[in-house]
């Protein structure tokens, strides 16, 4: 009896989550979509708004593309930071080892030049994690764009619903009857109120890589040549 019990709590369980599940499906802007096949039977001449919406849509997938190629040349960039990296401490080994031999000799002349070297071999070293530490930032700035950009898209997505949704009703079509123009604008509004907020994420994102950029600049510049300050800015 207690086993049957448990199943029955079980199974009513199960079907309230279910119901919850579509409840939540049903009040998503997902709702708010146009099958591309009910287009078929609109005259061409009313669809003016819908290519247009279409255009729009196609340009912001070509976006989200570009984006998307940003973030992998940043990463590709960064990477290179980090061979460079690595270099600049192997240097900085290789000097204190310098430095140590110099000293055994008890040649004042040696013992000076080596000192030197390292400083300048860690001058570049912290010149060098400071440009990972920009590349950083640069990826984490280009990946909040491709955010935005995605955002954007979803923008481009309900205008086009609702492009579509519009020229149906002005065709008289009946499908139309079973939609809402409310969930379509709220689709949209919603869609835009995102790219706000991606917007805001990129602007702050942007300022943060501008620190660490010019923190690399500074002592990029105070870098002896020869030991990775005189490299190229990016």
């Amino acid at each position: 009896m207690f086993q049957n019990r448990t199943k029955r709590h079980w199974v009513m369980g199960l079907a309230m989550g279910a119901s919850m599940v579509f409840l939540a499906g049903c009040g998503s802007s997902k709702a708010a979509r146009v099958d591309d096949a009910m287009m078929a039977r609109v005259p061409e001449e009313q669809l003016s708004e819908v290519r247009d919406a279409q255009l729009a849509r196609t340009k912001a997938t070509d976006n989200v593309t570009r984006a998307d190629v940003a973030v992998r040349d940043a990463e590709r960039s960064a990477e290179v930071a980090r061979r460079n990296g690595d270099a600049a401490k192997s240097r900085v080994d290789a000097e204190k080892a310098a430095v140590k031999a110099a000293e055994a000799t008890g040649q004042s002349s040696p013992i000076a030049q080596s000192r030197s070297q390292l400083e300048g071999a860690m001058a570049g070293r912290a010149a060098a994690e400071a440009q990972v530490a920009w590349h950083d930032r640069q990826i984490d700035t280009r990946k909040a764009e491709k955010s935005l950009r995605d955002a954007e898209l979803n923008v481009a997505d309900a205008q086009l619903n609702l492009a579509q949704f519009q020229a149906l009703q002005r065709t008289g079509d009946v499908r139309a009857k079973d939609m809402s123009e409310a969930d379509f604008m709220s689709a949209v509004a919603e869609s835009k109120r995102e790219v706000e907020t991606s917007r805001r994420r990129v602007d702050e994102q942007k300022r943060v890589e501008q620190d660490a950029r010019a923190q690399w600049e500074q002592l990029r510049s105070k870098t002896p040549q020869g030991y990775g300050g005189s490299g190229p800015v990016d």
